[in-house]
Formats: structure tokens, sequence, C-alpha cells
């Protein structure tokens, strides 16, 4: 008889987990590698290297992609899910612009992009 109620425990301890499991995280983690994958794709544009420059672009607009929806989940952030939208949207840009070698409006997305990072640190980075 007291298997059930153990049972019944187990359950709603799960189901809380799972429900809190459903929420967004955002660590440290990711925006180190959207740090990295910046500075890296930053270099891969000067040396003109299409595959690698687009090889960063296309994981710097998944990783935005995280952002965005983090920022969308965490409520009461509509600049900061803005600015991931607009992160994303200037790596698939930059995608576009050095698979067709177009390296120069590439930089210059690049550096769009770099400064509408430190846009969002201004107001969202926890030191």
């Amino acid at each position: 008889m007291r298997k059930v109620p153990i049972f019944l425990t187990l359950i709603t301890a799960a189901m809380a987990f799972n429900a809190g499991s459903a929420e967004p995280e955002m660590g440290m983690d990711l925006m180190q590698n959207i740090e990295d994958a910046n500075k890296s794709l930053s270099s891969n544009i000067a040396l003109a290297n299409k595959q690698a420059a687009g090889s960063d672009a296309k994981d710097l607009e998944r990783m935005f992609q995280e952002v965005e929806t983090f920022f969308e989940h965490k409520g009461d952030a509509k600049n900061a899910v803005d600015l991931a939208r607009q992160s994303r949207e200037l790596s698939a840009d930059i995608v576009q612009l050095v698979a067709t070698g177009k390296f120069d409006a590439a930089t210059d997305k690049a550096t769009t992009l770099s400064r509408t990072c430190r846009t969002c640190h201004t107001f969202y980075k926890k030191e």
C-alpha cells in the first residue's frame, strides 16, 4: 500500500522536472561559442575562405536562433529578441554573401553583427 504514494510522488516530481526543463536556457557556453564563432567568421571572411566563413555564419545563425528563443520565453525583453533576430538575419545574409564570393559586403555585415552583439551586451550581459 505504501508503494502507491511513493510512486505518485515520483511521477509528480518527474512531471515538474520536465515542465521546468521546457524553458530554454542560455548559458555562458553559448555566449562564448557565439563570440568564438564571430571571431572565426571575421578571420575567415578576411581570408576569403568560403567554406569556413559559410560554416561559421551558419553556426551563428543557429546560435542566434537559440538566443532569440530564450529571450522570447523570458518575456519583458523585446529589445533582446529584436537584437537576436537582427543578428540571426545578419548571419543568414553573410551565408549568402560568402557563398557568392561577395567578401566586402560580408565584411560590412559582419561588422554590423559585431556592433549588434555589443549593443545587446550593454543591456543584458551579466558580469
